[in-house]
Order: C-alpha cells, then sequence, then structure tokens
C-alpha cells in the first residue's frame, strides 16, 4: 500500500513524485519506458520558460512556478533555467501581442514596445521591415528539459520514492475502496493514484471521454553560419506570428544550432503509432521562414525531432479529480505549452493527493469547463 502512484515519469509526473515523497509520501512512480525516453512530450535540451501570456491568469502562476524553478536548482546544486529575454514580432496592431501586453500590465510584469529599428540595434540577427510590432521582455528564458525531468527523479528517489522504468500501466481500478493500478503481472495499490501520462491519459481514462487531441510536432536544429551570433546573451527567445502561424526559436544551446519549430498545426496521431520520422518538406518550411526573418540562421539543417503535443479544445490544461473517485487525480492536456508550469503543477497535485485541495485557483482547469 502506498500513499501515491504516480503514472507517467514525464516532466509532470516526475516533478509530482518529488513533491510527495518530500512531503514524506511513500510514492511509487511506473513508467513504461526507460527515464529520459523520447516517444512522449518531455524531451530535447529546450523549453521556453516565460511570464508572457495573453491569459493572465497564466502570468500569475508563472510567477510562482519561476520560484519554485529556482528552489529545485538550490537543492540539486544545478543550473536548470537560463535567461535570455525574448521578442514576441508580429503585424502592426495585432490582437496577440496587444493581449499579452495587457496581461503583463495588469499582472505588474515589466515589457517594453520595440520598433523595428530598436529591434535592428538589439539583435541585428533579425531582418524585419516596418510595420510590424516588437514585444520586448527581460524575464524569458529556457529551461534545459530533460535535465529537469531526470533531477526530479533523482531527487524524488533520494527523498524515498520509487521509481519503476519499463512498466506499462494496463489499466486503473478506481471503483473498490483502495484504488490499484494493474501492470503486466503485478497490481499495486495506493490511497491516492495521479496520472500524468501524457498523451495516454486518454487510453488509461477511456470512460471519461477527456476531450483531448494527440498530434505530431516537430522541432529542427539549424547551423548558423557564426554560432557566436547566436548564443545566449547575443539572442534571445522568439515568438514570430508574421506568417500566420507561430513560429519560435532559441538560442544555441548545449551546441546544438539554433532550434526553430512551429507551435501546433500538428496531425493528429496515436502516440503508440506515430511517425517519429522528421518531414523533409516541414524542415524546408521553417528554413524559408529563416532566410526571410533571420538568414544567419538559415544553414543546414542538423537534426531534428518529433514529439508529441496532448492538446484540449481551448489549449488550457486539465487539472482535477475523478468526477466518480476523489482518490485519482489527473493532469493533462498541457497543449505544448505546459512544460514550464511543471514545477508549480507538480506542487498543485501533491496537494491535491495529500491534502485533497490545492493553494492554487484551478478552477480554470477543471473538467467541468467542457460540459458548459
Amino acid at each position: 500500500m502506498y500513499d501515491a502512484i504516480v503514472i507517467g515519469a514525464g516532466i509532470m509526473g516526475s516533478a509530482t513524485a518529488y513533491y510527495l515523497a518530500k512531503a514524506g509520501a511513500s510514492t511509487l512512480v511506473l513508467e513504461q519506458f526507460p527515464r529520459g525516453h523520447t516517444f512522449g512530450s518531455s524531451h530535447g535540451d529546450s523549453r521556453i520558460i516565460r511570464l508572457i501570456y495573453e491569459k493572465q491568469f497564466y502570468t500569475e502562476l508563472m510567477k510562482y512556478a519561476y520560484a519554485e524553478w529556482q528552489d529545485l536548482e538550490k537543492e540539486a546544486g544545478k543550473d536548470l533555467l537560463f535567461t535570455t529575454g525574448s521578442v514576441i514580432i508580429g503585424p502592426e496592431g495585432h490582437e496577440y501581442l496587444h493581449d499579452m501586453r495587457v496581461s503583463l500590465d495588469a499582472a505588474g510584469v515589466e515589457s517594453e514596445w520595440w520598433n523595428q529599428q530598436q529591434l535592428s540595434d538589439h539583435f541585428p540577427q533579425f531582418k524585419i521591415g516596418d510595420g510590424v510590432d516588437v514585444l520586448w521582455q527581460k524575464d524569458t528564458g529556457l529551461l534545459h528539459a530533460s535535465a529537469c525531468v531526470l533531477t526530479y527523479l533523482k531527487l524524488a528517489e533520494t527523498h524515498g520514492a520509487e521509481v519503476r522504468e519499463d512498466t506499462p500501466v494496463i489499466e486503473i481500478d478506481w471503483q473498490g475502496t483502495q484504488s490499484e493500478v494493474i501492470t503486466k503481472g503485478e497490481r499495486f495499490r495506493a490511497k491516492k493514484v495521479i496520472v500524468t501520462a501524457g498523451g495516454w491519459t486518454g487510453y488509461l481514462l477511456n470512460e471519461l471521454n477527456l476531450p483531448l487531441t494527440v498530434t505530431r510536432q516537430q522541432v529542427v536544429y539549424y547551423q548558423p553560419t557564426d554560432a557566436n551570433l547566436f548564443q545566449r546573451g547575443r539572442f534571445p527567445i522568439f515568438l514570430d506570428v508574421t506568417w500566420n502561424e507561430v513560429l519560435y526559436g532559441f538560442p544555441v544551446f548545449g551546441g546544438e544550432g539554433v532550434k526553430i519549430a512551429r507551435h501546433g498545426m500538428g496531425q493528429p496521431v496515436s502516440p503508440d503509432t506515430c511517425n517519429r520520422n522528421p518531414d523533409p518538406a516541414y524542415i524546408e518550411h521553417i528554413r524559408s521562414f529563416l532566410r526571410e526573418r533571420i538568414p544567419d540562421a538559415a544553414g543546414k539543417a542538423l537534426f531534428a525531432q518529433v514529439c508529441l503535443y496532448t492538446e484540449t479544445p481551448d489549449e488550457d490544461f486539465i487539472i482535477d479529480t475523478h468526477p466518480d473517485c476523489a482518490n485519482l487525480v489527473l493532469a493533462t492536456g498541457f497543449s505544448g505549452h505546459g512544460f514550464k508550469f511543471a514545477s508549480l503543477v507538480g506542487r498543485m497535485l501533491s496537494e491535491m493527493a495529500l491534502e485533497g485541495i490545492t493553494d492554487f485557483d484551478i478552477s480554470p482547469f477543471q473538467l467541468g469547463r467542457f460540459e458548459k
């Protein structure tokens, strides 16, 4: 009998296991693949961390998430969060940028409007013409993604958690007095079960008919003409919406080239049968953007990766208890922008499991919103 079983050891599950174990709860983590695997949504070298959101409640939550990440760095004795600043580039008067500035102002977060000349003065790598707005925010940065996952798991084990890899969950029997998690050949009992299974959540909780779509996404690393121009401190995180899509990129991190990707617009897939081979047409599409906007980054593609988004219709998260079982907690639907919140979501889920409630307002993330 465990106090809690966590199903799925991506970033959300590993963070949850850490907080549970640190609180003294006997914790079991079940992961269907080896830790640090590349089949879900948490692998790779970097994820954006930012306060910039068009919905203010995300900005407010991110204030706490930043603090939690910094506490993790202190306990682990390693750097995981790297500040770069960010620019968001869009057509003049674009609603997306306007809403983000309004949200930042309401939350008391500093930001600046730049014109084309100011962008060029700060970051000459960008070749932007007239008729654009640029929103600068100094606190944006990147998280060392895979290292964050492995760090949470290691610290969870240090605090007493048991992590079982290569252990797929077949079924959750939550209808008895105590919940049981069934794997191939074994059954585990727990007072509370937390499902953080990413793209596999819908299969494990098929009775809920969760409004989730799993999509295939791709990121590409390009070799710049001069890598020094794209190091942290000389090149920021950026988002660009001038192509009627959201394209985003990172400075060079870990010597892997400039990382560029398109947010969303992926094909629906099954997480078990997803094609893991990158598309040449996608690589060339991104390169054509770079040739126009950041020509010094438009070198050869060093490599590309495929990952998964698990998306809700409104792109907001699902963080709730099972409507028919208060002992089963779920967190899913992070829709390609959830990684940065993991430090806080892990704390929320541990509170929900151990205390039945969290100190944070999760009303925007509850299942009931889909019934309206």
